[in-house]
């Protein structure tokens, strides 16, 4: 009887201890799963942090545009890198927004040779279109700062125009995922890199004559597409030239 008691008061520990090691690890995978949900949402956070300090620094220096074809000077004028930390919130959350951009493609100037093409740069100087990448590192810590919980990086390509918002994110690539191998910088597997630039992602202009000084009777808008320059290639800056 003595024997039987013991057996059961050992075989009911054991099943506690099973049950609590269960709990802890069902708890672990819990406390993960929300981290991996927080670090993609703070992905997306750094890029749109990023385009609004552009599009502010863009917004109050309207003379870049006219003299600096590449935006290179509002994009000096920004945090490099830009850094944030969010409050703890159960977690700490943190990002790393660097440009990567060795040389961005401008209509001023011959374009460098690189790792990304764009099919049609679109050089109207009311657009004014140009390209750089971003390398975002996300992090998420523990509500203490401590312990890691999950990091992420990411590459993203901004295309850069002259009117509001001034950007749009054409491109995402996981920095964990391979670059293409060969010199084609389209080839499979691709990386973030924008190849876009043709056809339905042109900026469209529209001229009309409004009779002043002079007569509108004969009067011949420029072509819109006439400073369309084909096969650009820039630099982002991911990995080593070929």
């Amino acid at each position: 009887m003595l024997g039987t008691s013991l057996w059961l008061v050992v075989t009911m520990g054991l099943l506690a201890a099973v049950l609590l090691d269960a709990a802890a690890a069902f708890g672990r995978a819990s406390v993960h799963a929300a981290a991996d949900h927080a670090i993609e949402a703070a992905l997306h956070d750094a890029v749109a942090d990023y385009q609004n300090r552009l599009q502010d620094a863009l917004a109050h220096d309207t003379s870049a545009l006219a003299s600096d074809p590449g935006y290179a000077s509002a994009i000096a004028a920004l945090p490099n890198p830009l850094q944030r930390t969010y409050p703890p919130d159960g977690f700490v959350l943190e990002y790393d927004v660097t440009p990567t951009t060795a040389a961005a493609p401008a209509c001023a100037r011959a374009a460098p040779d690189g790792l990304d093409a764009i099919g049609r740069l679109q050089c109207h100087p009311l657009v004014r279109e140009s390209r750089m990448s971003l390398r975002i590192v996300a992090r998420v810590r523990d509500a203490s700062g401590a312990a890691l919980l999950a990091q992420r990086e990411q590459y993203v390509t901004l295309r850069l125009f002259a009117e509001p918002p001034f950007s749009t994110v054409t491109g995402r690539k996981d920095a964990s995922a391979a670059d293409p191998s060969g010199a084609d910088a389209l080839a499979p597997p691709a990386h973030e890199g924008d190849a876009g630039g043709a056809g339905g992602t042109l900026i469209h202009v529209r001229y009309e004559c409004h009779d002043g000084a002079g007569s509108c009777a004969n009067a011949a808008p420029p072509d819109p597409d006439a400073d369309l320059r084909a096969g650009t290639r820039w630099t982002n800056g991911n990995r080593p030239s070929p």
